[in-house]
């Protein structure tokens, strides 16, 4: 009988870890290299990879050496021979919220002297204290020495927080630079430095004022310091992996479920990530793994969706401020084909941000940071990055959904699911072809305006998806590449679409479309199921003094074509 109580859900103090007996996946070896180390550390990773029980590993080794390591890697491999220290941990997590009777500052030199009297300092904060630079001058003015570590966890918390809010965002990035500032010119006391967060701020004085701030989050000897590797996920959760297998064919009154499935589904649900700039290292999220051994009845759920860890405030906010430039609208549907890739490089993945209104504003570099894009390949001075696993794919469809019709995935799921496989199971294509325009309709003026084929074609393989159909887009064939293939356990439709730019030459792209599944065999496929293959005909026309497009679906019609044998 597995104890479910071990598996550290929502826990991210490592003393807890220790004390509760709790399922620890060891990273000692590699926390150890970097303590090692006497200059300052940056790591950003994506909300809920565990980057806080990574500071709080750093605090418990520093605080009080190895005595809550035995058997870990860091003691058996005898990898930590220094003394302790007082140790300053700041989460600035709990700095996001306004507060109504104090400002930014005020409250943050609150967390400050909480943080010095914590570990044994006199506290020093009165009204002379105004500022992090007097803070300091009045704290280490009373030391000879100070063998201090200073851990910062989500130090740009704060900040994303409030990016909608320009005078509350300067207020708050003047305090944080005049403390990250005063840090740089103390380091003498700080043994050891290390600081995580999501987003580079500009002007935050973190990346500038540090000289020789070392930032390891693309560097390849450290892509498994946050997440669960496939070696790690089996070593440490086998057990769960086979309860899960056995809760699973009880619950469904099966028996197709078994350690090899359960650990494949994982993959293709919550694993694919990597972080380091050579693709070396993949990663799973530990948080949906973990709520999924826990609760394995309730399947492979988005849990990384359901607990707010897909909606940062800095994509939310992003996505927000986009809405209102309506021009900018058409760009966002380029992101509705959930199996995109894009070449870029570590530079352009991590800019410094400096206001969320500039017309520069990195949306691939915040969709890195926040969880949504990986690294899916690497070769000379370049990444390819895409989205990693199904998990991700309904949560980033969900973001870009909303953002261009004002509705959830769940809503639109919602909203269509059952018409349309009513209308595929009745083989009835005009009804199909209604709810196909009504799906159109549900997406803006603003963001269809500019929509070229592709565009209505990922719409349809998101929508769905969403459903629940598998789907994939520009399936290869010996003769050519059909636009969309959807399928359910027993059918398979394959859609070739065009568009028309007036009602007048639909029958002529009917004709093309009809000509070319034929030509081309789309629906010559090597499979046990039923094949449709399907010609949609979509007008998008602009006529002179309107100011909206004629955009709907005017046909979909089954082709009749050579069957599989």
């Amino acid at each position: 009988m597995i104890d479910i109580t071990k598996l550290p859900l929502s826990i991210t103090s490592f003393r807890k870890f220790s004390d509760y007996s709790m399922i620890y996946v060891d990273k000692t070896d590699l926390v150890a290299n970097i303590a090692r180390f006497r200059n300052p550390f940056f790591l950003s990773r994506p909300r809920r990879f565990g980057k806080s029980t990574l500071v709080s590993t750093f605090h418990e080794l520093f605080e009080n050496g190895l005595e809550k390591f035995k058997g870990l890697k860091i003691d058996t491999q005898n990898l930590w021979h220094d003394t302790t220290y007082k140790v300053i941990h700041l989460d600035f997590s709990k700095l996001k919220d306004k507060d109504r009777d104090e400002s930014f500052k005020e409250v943050f030199l609150k967390q400050l002297d909480d943080a010095f009297w914590g570990c044994g300092y006199e506290r020093i904060l009165n009204e002379n204290v105004k500022t992090a630079a007097q803070y300091f001058d009045a704290r280490f003015i009373k030391q000879d020495t100070a063998n201090l570590v200073l851990l910062i966890d989500e130090y740009d918390a704060p900040l994303t927080a409030v990016m909608g809010d320009k005078d509350e965002f300067a207020a708050r990035r003047d305090v944080l630079s005049n403390f990250f500032s005063t840090v740089k010119s103390y380091l003498q006391q700080f043994r050891f430095v290390f600081i995580t967060g999501v987003t580079r701020y500009s002007h935050v004085s973190i990346f500038s004022a540090f000289n020789n701030l070392k930032d390891i989050s693309f560097n390849p000897t450290y892509g498994s310091i946050a997440g669960y590797t496939q070696e790690e996920l089996e070593h440490y959760f086998k057990d769960y992996l086979e309860n899960a297998a056995e809760v699973l064919n009880k619950k469904r009154n099966t028996d197709q479920y078994c350690y090899e499935l359960i650990l494949d589904l994982l993959k293709k649900h919550y694993d694919g990530y990597c972080f380091d700039e050579e693709c070396q290292c993949h990663v799973y999220n530990p948080w949906s793994i973990l709520n999924f051994l826990a609760e394995p009845q309730y399947g492979f759920k988005p849990y990384w969706l359901d607990t707010g860890g897909a909606a940062p405030s800095l994509l939310v906010n992003y996505l927000n401020t986009l809405i209102h430039k309506k021009v900018q609208q058409a760009e966002l549907v380029d992101y509705l084909d959930l199996d995109f890739t894009t070449v870029t490089s570590t530079a352009k993945l991590s800019p410094n941000i400096e206001s969320i209104e500039s017309n520069n504003f990195p949306f691939f570099a915040i969709l890195y940071q926040a969880g949504y894009f990986t690294v899916k390949d690497a070769g000379y001075e370049y990444l390819k990055v895409g989205i990693p696993n199904l998990e991700v794919k309904k949560a980033f469809a969900n973001i870009v959904l909303k953002a261009l019709t004002d509705k959830t995935s769940d809503e639109l799921s919602a909203a269509y699911g059952a018409g349309v496989k009513a209308a595929l199971d009745a083989g009835d294509f005009s009804a199909l072809k209604d709810l196909f325009n009504q799906i159109l309709n549900e997406f803006s003026y603003h963001s269809i305006v500019n929509f070229g084929e592709y565009a209505f074609r990922d719409i349809y393989k998101v929508v769905l998806q969403l459903i629940g159909f598998d789907t994939c887009t520009e399936y290869q064939t010996a003769l050519g590449r059909s636009d969309l293939c959807f399928e359910d356990g027993s059918r398979l439709y394959i859609l070739e679409f065009k568009v028309a730019g007036s009602a007048a030459k639909v029958k002529e792209k009917l004709t093309e479309a009809k000509a070319q599944i034929r030509d081309k065999k789309y629906a010559l496929r090597l499979t046990s199921k039923e094949v449709s293959a399907l010609a949609v005909i979509i007008v998008n026309e602009k006529r002179d003094g309107e100011r909206e497009p004629v955009r709907e679906v005017a046909a979909v019609e089954r082709v009749a074509t050579v069957q599989n044998n």
